[in-house]
C-alpha cells in the first residue's frame, strides 16, 4: 500500500514539475522575441561590444547607444555600462548576429547550463527544468542576467578545488571575478585556509583581465572606469528599489531610499546595523566552506540585486536536504524568492487594501524587506549547519577513539 501512495506522489511531483517547467519556459520564449527582447539586460554586453566594434566611446549612456543600433531607443539604463571594459571585449562576437537572435541564443545557452548544473545538485531533469520557475532564476532568465553562468563557472572552480586542482580552480574563479567584481570575495574562504596557490591564480586571472581592459579603453579609460564611471552607476542603484541587500532594506524602511516612502524616519540607525551585518557576514564568509560563501555575499555586499541569490542555489539545496533545518529552510528560501516583480504584483492591491481598511503607511518598505531578511535568515542557517557538521565529526572522533 505505501508503494502505490509513493507511486501516486511521484507521478503528482513529476506533473507539477512537468507544469512549473512548461510554464516558465514558455514564458522565458514569449520574452526572449521581439520586441520583448530589447528590454533585456543582455542589452548592456552587446551594445558596449558594437561601440567597442564601431570605435564609439564606451562609456555613452546605454540609452543612447540603443538609440544608435536598436529599432528603438531603450530606457533601461540612462548611464554608462558598470562591467570592466574586457566584458565588451570578451562580447565582439555577439556582434555578429542581431540582438533578438542573441537574446534567444543566451537562453538556450541558460537553459543548457540550467540542465549542467541540475546534474551536479542531483536534480531530475524534470526537476532541472522545474527550477527554472523558481522567481529569482526566472527573472534572471527573463532579463538576459549573467548569474547563472557565473554560478557554472564557480561550481567548476569548487569541483576542481575538491580534487586538489587549485591552478584549475583559481581560473575559474579569478574568470567570474573578472567578469563582475563582487565574486572575488568567494576567494576569502580559500585564503582563510590558506590555498595560496589557488588564490594567487585567481588574482593573476583578475589581472590579465585588467590588461584586456586597457587593450579595449586604455590607460585612461581603465581609470575613468574605476574612478568615475563604477562609483557613479553604484551610487545610483545603491537607493533604489533594486538594491536587495540588508543595507538597501534598511535604507528603506528607516530613509534614504530614492524610490520607496521609509515606514519610519530613523536613518541614523542605517549605517551602524548595515555595518555591524556585513561584518557579521564577512566573518561568517571566512569560516563557512567555499559552497556556502555566497550566502555570505548577499549579506555583506551594500548592494546585491534580486536575482544574486542564484549564485547561492547549491546551499539552498543543501539546506532544503538537512532533515533539521528543512522547515526552517523553507521559510527561509521562500523570502529569499520575493523578488521585486512579484513585490510590484502585491504591493497595488495591498495599497487598495490598507487605504479601505483607512491606513495610509505604504507596503512597499517592508515587502521589498523580506528578500534581504530571507539572506540574513539562509546565512544563519548555514552557520547552524556547519555547527551541526563539526559537531558529527566530533562524534564520530570521540566514538572512534581507543578505549
Amino acid at each position: 500500500m505505501s508503494s502505490v501512495r509513493g507511486e501516486r506522489t511521484n507521478r503528482v511531483l513529476q506533473m507539477a514539475q512537468a507544469g512549473l517547467a512548461g510554464f516558465a519556459l514558455g514564458a522565458l520564449l514569449w520574452g526572449s522575441l521581439p520586441p520583448h527582447s530589447y528590454r533585456k539586460d543582455l542589452q548592456v554586453e552587446y551594445l558596449t561590444a558594437m561601440a567597442l566594434r564601431d570605435g564609439v566611446d564606451l562609456f555613452t549612456p546605454l540609452t543612447d547607444l540603443s538609440a544608435r543600433y536598436f529599432p528603438a531607443a531603450t530606457d533601461n539604463f540612462p548611464h554608462p555600462s558598470p562591467y570592466p571594459p574586457v566584458v565588451a571585449l570578451i562580447s565582439l562576437p555577439l556582434t555578429l548576429l542581431p540582438f533578438p537572435a542573441v537574446a534567444l541564443l543566451w537562453l538556450m545557452v541558460n537553459i543548457a547550463l540550467l540542465l549542467v548544473v541540475g546534474r551536479w545538485l542531483r536534480l531530475s531533469v524534470l526537476g532541472r527544468l522545474a527550477l527554472a520557475a523558481w522567481p529569482p532564476l526566472w527573472c534572471l532568465l527573463s532579463i538576459g542576467q549573467l548569474e547563472l553562468a557565473m554560478l557554472a563557472l564557480v561550481m567548476l572552480g569548487w569541483r576542481a578545488a575538491a580534487r586538489g586542482r587549485d591552478g584549475m580552480a583559481g581560473i575559474w574563479l579569478g574568470v567570474v571575478a573578472a567578469v563582475k567584481l563582487y565574486p572575488a570575495l568567494l576567494l576569502v574562504p580559500f585564503a582563510a585556509r590558506r590555498r595560496v596557490r589557488l588564490v594567487m591564480v585567481a588574482v593573476g586571472m583578475f589581472a590579465l583581465s585588467q590588461l584586456g581592459s586597457l587593450v579595449a579603453v586604455g590607460p585612461a579609460g581603465v581609470v575613468r572606469y574605476y574612478g568615475e564611471v563604477l562609483p557613479a552607476v553604484s551610487a545610483r542603484y545603491t537607493v533604489m528599489g533594486l538594491n536587495s541587500s540588508p543595507y538597501g532594506a534598511l535604507l528603506r524602511l528607516f530613509g534614504g531610499a530614492t524610490d520607496v516612502a521609509p515606514i519610519a524616519h530613523a536613518p541614523d540607525v542605517v549605517v551602524p546595523v548595515s555595518i555591524a551585518l556585513s561584518l557579521f557576514a564577512l566573518v561568517a564568509l571566512a569560516k563557512l566552506e567555499p559552497e556556502a560563501a555566497p550566502v555570505a555575499l548577499v549579506v555583506a555586499l551594500p548592494a546585491v540585486w534580486y536575482y544574486s541569490v542564484v549564485v547561492a542555489l547549491p546551499r539552498v539545496v543543501a539546506l532544503l536536504r538537512s532533515p533539521s533545518l528543512r522547515r526552517a529552510a523553507l521559510l527561509a528560501t521562500a523570502a529569499a524568492s520575493f523578488v521585486l516583480p512579484l513585490v510590484n504584483l502585491v504591493v497595488g492591491p495591498l495599497s487598495k487594501l490598507m487605504l479601505w481598511m483607512g491606513s495610509e503607511p505604504s507596503p512597499m518598505a517592508v515587502l521589498l524587506a523580506i528578500q534581504p531578511g530571507g539572506f540574513v535568515a539562509l546565512l544563519a542557517l548555514c552557520l547552524l549547519m556547519a555547527r551541526d557538521r563539526r559537531r558529527g565529526i566530533a562524534a564520530i572522533g570521540e566514538t572512534s577513539r581507543p578505549r
